[in-house]
Formats: structure tokens, sequence, C-alpha cells
């Protein structure tokens, strides 16, 4: 399997307002079409890019969110990248309601979730996401 660092990203800065996830979205569609990924991981990409960026947008208070996107040897990867400092909690769903499930989430959907937290010292959050498939 060919390592994701042999192939440049693309990337790509969205405003961190609610209103910008949609066109998240696009952003990965179109890069998940481009490298012909299964239906399956495409979702499976939306769901969890969809909770980092929403993430970024509620908590970082960060002007812009970055996505990075690379695809390779049949592992898909995406960095979501903020300005902020990460708050590190526990979900409580039964005082949370229908949120604080994210990190659960992507977590579910994922191959593999890293998180690299901003601190008040050296601020931006980076989460990693990346899922493989098998091919034939």
């Amino acid at each position: 399997m060919a390592t994701l660092e042999a192939v440049a990203p693309v990337v790509r800065s969205f405003r961190a307002h609610p209103s910008s996830l949609y066109q998240v979205r696009q952003f990965i569609r179109m890069q998940a079409d481009s490298g012909r990924l299964p239906d399956e991981m495409t979702d499976d990409l939306l769901l969890a890019v969809s909770e980092a960026c929403v993430n970024a947008v509620l908590h970082s208070s960060s002007r812009t969110v970055r996505v990075a996107w690379r695809n390779s040897g049949g592992c898909a990867e995406v960095v979501v990248q903020d300005e902020g400092v990460f708050h590190r909690r526990l979900p409580m769903p039964e005082l949370d309601g229908p949120s604080g499930r994210g990190i659960l989430l992507m977590m579910a959907v994922m191959d593999e979730v890293t998180i690299h937290e901003g601190t008040a010292r050296a601020p931006g959050t980076q989460v990693r996401l990346r899922r493989c498939h098998l091919t034939d």
C-alpha cells in the first residue's frame, strides 16, 4: 500500500461558520468522486468530516477552518485544522441531549482518528481522519 505522504494534499479553507458546512461536504464529495471511492466509504468520510468541522465551527472561535484531502493506496485521509483550543470533556448524553457525540461518531466510522489538541500556548486543533478500503 502506498503511503499517503507521497501524494500532495488538496487543501481548502472555509469560513468557520455553520453556513460553510455545505461547502465542506461538497468539497469532500467532489474529492471522493474524483478518487472513485466506494459510496459507503464516501458516506463515512462525509459524516466524520462534518462532525470535525462542526466542532471547529462551534467550539474553536476560529475565523477559518482548513480542510486537507489526500487519497493514495486505497486510503483517504482528511485533516481538519482550526485556530482554537481543544477542551477535553467526556460526552454526557443525558445532559448534552442530541449533541456531544461527534468524536464517538468519527471513531465509529473511521479506521484512524487522531486529535492534536490546540492549547492556550499553542492554539490550533487538528483532527486527522483516515479510512481505507480493500481493492480487488
